[in-house]
C-alpha cells in the first residue's frame, strides 16, 4: 500500500510539474505551493493525478470530470484543485461553472494567495456571458484591492471591454486612454490601441450620420414647407375661381332676370300698343263715318 501511495504520489507531483507552467501563461499560478495533501487518499491521490494530467493536456472536459469527481468528497478540495477546475471551465467555455466556481472559491478562502486570480477570472467570465455590469463592478474591486497586481492593467482592458460592449464609447474610451498612456509595454496595449481607433472612426461615422440626417431633415423641413405652401396656394386659387364662378354665375343670373323682367315689360308694352292702334283704328272709323255722313248732309242741302 505504502509503495503504491508513493507511486501515485510520485505521478501527481510530476502531472503538477508539467502542468503549472500552463496555467502560469494566464494565471500566475505559483507551481512551488502546491497543496497535495489530497495525495495522502491513494483512490484521491489517483484521481487528482489524472486530472492534472488531462490538465496538462489541455483536455478541458476530462480535468473537469476528474477535478469534479475529486470534490465530491469536500475534504479532498483545495484551493490549487478548485482553481484548476475554474480554468479549466473557463478554457471549455463553461462560464457559467467556472463563476460559480470562483463564488465558491472566495466563499471557503477569501484570503487566499489565490483570491485576487479568481476575482480577476470571476470578472473575465462575467464579461463572457455578457453579463457587463457585474464584469465591471467585479473587476473594479479587483483594481481597488490589489492596485499593483501585474493583472492590474489586464483588468482595466476587460472593463473597457465591457463599457464597450454595452455602447459607452466615452468610458470606454477613458479606459483604454489610460492603458496606452500608463502600459505601454502591456500585452494588452495594443487591443486598447485598436479599440480607441475604432471609436475614433466610429465617432467620425456618427458625426458623417448626424451632417447627413441634418442635411436630409433640412431638405425635408424644406420639402414640406414647400409642398404646405403650394396646397395652400391651390387651397386659396381654387376658392379665388370658385368665388368668381359664384359670382359670374351670379350675374348671369341676374341678367336672365333683368332679361325675362324686360320681355316682360316689352311683352306688356306692345299689348298696350296694340290695344292703342284699335283704339285709333276705331276712332279713325268713327270719324271717318262721321265725315262721311257730314258730306252727305251737305250734298243734300245743295240739292
Amino acid at each position: 500500500m505504502n509503495v503504491c501511495k508513493k507511486s501515485l504520489m510520485a505521478v501527481a507531483l510530476s502531472a503538477v510539474v508539467f502542468t503549472f507552467p500552463c496555467v502560469a501563461q494566464t494565471s500566475d499560478f505559483d507551481s512551488d505551493n502546491v497543496n497535495v495533501n489530497v495525495l495522502a487518499n491513494p483512490e484521491s491521490a489517483e484521481v487528482y493525478a489524472d486530472a492534472l494530467n488531462a490538465y496538462s493536456k489541455n483536455d478541458w472536459k476530462t480535468s473537469i470530470f476528474l477535478f469534479k469527481k475529486l470534490h465530491s468528497n469536500q475534504n479532498n478540495i483545495t484551493p490549487e484543485s478548485l482553481y484548476m477546475l475554474i480554468m479549466a471551465e473557463t478554457y471549455s467555455g463553461q462560464y457559467k461553472y467556472a463563476v460559480s466556481d470562483c463564488d465558491l472559491f472566495l466563499k471557503k478562502y477569501p484570503s487566499n494567495e489565490y483570491a485576487p486570480l479568481v476575482i480577476y477570472q470571476k470578472g473575465k467570465d462575467l464579461y463572457q456571458i455578457n453579463d457587463y455590469e457585474k464584469s465591471i463592478l467585479v473587476l473594479n474591486d479587483f483594481c481597488h484591492s490589489y492596485p499593483k497586481h501585474k493583472l492590474y492593467s489586464s483588468a482595466l482592458f476587460w472593463i473597457g471591454e465591457s463599457f464597450y460592449a454595452t455602447y459607452n464609447f466615452d468610458s470606454a474610451k477613458s479606459i483604454y486612454e489610460r492603458i496606452v498612456v500608463e502600459y505601454p509595454d502591456d500585452s494588452k496595449t495594443r487591443d486598447a490601441q485598436f479599440r480607441l481607433d475604432v471609436i475614433t472612426q466610429r465617432s467620425r461615422e456618427e458625426k458623417l450620420l448626424y451632417l447627413l440626417k441634418q442635411t436630409g431633415e433640412d431638405y425635408l423641413s424644406s420639402k414640406e414647407s414647400y409642398e404646405k405652401t403650394l396646397r395652400q396656394y391651390q387651397v386659396e386659387n381654387s376658392v379665388g375661381v370658385n368665388t368668381q364662378l359664384r359670382e359670374l354665375r351670379q350675374q348671369n343670373e341676374n341678367l336672365d332676370n333683368s332679361l325675362a323682367a324686360e320681355k316682360k315689360k316689352n311683352a306688356e308694352l306692345e299689348a298696350q300698343l296694340k290695344g292703342y292702334e284699335a283704339d285709333l283704328s276705331k276712332a279713325v272709323q268713327n270719324l271717318k263715318g262721321k265725315a262721311d255722313e257730314a258730306l252727305e248732309l251737305l250734298n243734300s242741302m245743295e240739292d
